[in-house]
């Protein structure tokens, strides 16, 4: 998992340009582009007092629709010998190699580490993760298994890693990401908790639940919940008991969601599973490749 350091703020303009040109752009669109990008002016304020402005001489500006769109534009041609998905500036490249089979992925980490100084970019290699998945019987295996070097220096091989807001194990359990999202949304209880004391009403607070607590547990649920263990889902459900039995105190739990129309957060998670795999059904979903062929189906 590559990370790019200041990655929005490193982008050069021009040779941003020069990308959007040589993909077709029409040159009264390059000419917004240019005046989006160079026409800029920024200032820092400290207390009451502004500095001079000035015009910064790379970046892209955050907070805007553009900004990432600009991003990726400048790191399509990136291209590597194995597999890279590009997510803005979330960077995952993976190989899948036999016990017996020579990795080549140390070879795409240097084409990329090399793009990026061709790019006025920097990979940042304390920050930059591997992740060995293998279930192979031989515990001593992955030791075998040589560091990636990213500018001279080993990344660090690790247990754990978060990949778009889900941590990935490399025992492919879901323990680690579990813990990860009941104590952020165990955190969120607190302002639950502050909002009653201020007299919020218990509609208005089943709302704030649900907007606010209730989606750090569903956050991408279709690809942990079909095989997550009763316990794990048992530790999930815990953080909706909690506040729904913070907003009706002395009510049993089956009742509380009886009466606020709610359904517990494992038939939730089955029902926007069971939502998401039917769209991938559809022959023009991006991920309809995934499904097995029809024809060798029983």
């Amino acid at each position: 998992m590559l990370d790019f350091s200041k990655a929005f703020d490193l982008i050069n303009h021009h040779l941003l340009l020069d990308k959007l040109q040589s993909y077709g752009l029409p040159a009264h669109i390059l000419r917004w582009m240019a005046t989006f990008l160079l026409d800029r002016t920024q200032r820092v304020k400290i207390g009451n007092e502004y500095s001079h402005s000035g015009h910064p001489n790379g970046g892209v500006p955050q907070g805007t629709l553009s900004g990432p769109k600009c991003f990726l534009v400048y790191i399509n041609d990136l291209r590597t010998t194995v597999p890279l998905y590009k997510y803005v500036d979330d960077s995952t490249l993976f190989e899948i190699c036999d016990r017996n089979d020579v990795s080549v992925i140390q070879e795409s980490v240097d084409i990329a580490a090399r793009w990026t100084e061709q790019n006025d970019m920097k990979i940042n290699s304390e920050k930059s993760k591997e992740i060995i998945i293998s279930f192979a019987q031989d515990g001593n295996f992955r030791s075998t298994i040589p560091n990636i070097k990213i500018d001279g220096r080993d990344i660090a091989q690790v247990c754990h890693a978060k990949l778009l807001g889900v941590t990935i194990s490399q025992d492919l359990t879901w323990n680690k990401h579990v813990d990860n999202i009941v104590k952020k949304a165990g955190k969120r209880l607190y302002m639950l908790y502050q909002l009653k004391r201020a007299g919020i009403t218990q509609k208005d607070l089943v709302s704030v639940y649900v907007s606010v607590v209730r989606p750090v547990l569903e956050y991408a649920c279709p690809v942990w919940h079909t095989n997550l263990p009763q316990y794990l889902s048992d530790n999930i459900e815990v953080i909706q008991k909690r506040a729904l039995k913070c907003i009706f105190p002395g009510l049993g739990y089956a009742e509380i969601l009886r009466r606020v129309n709610l359904d517990t957060l494992n038939v939730r998670r089955d029902s926007i599973c069971q939502k998401y795999f039917d769209k991938i059904k559809v022959g023009t979903h991006r991920l309809n490749y995934l499904l097995p062929d029809k024809r060798h189906q029983i």
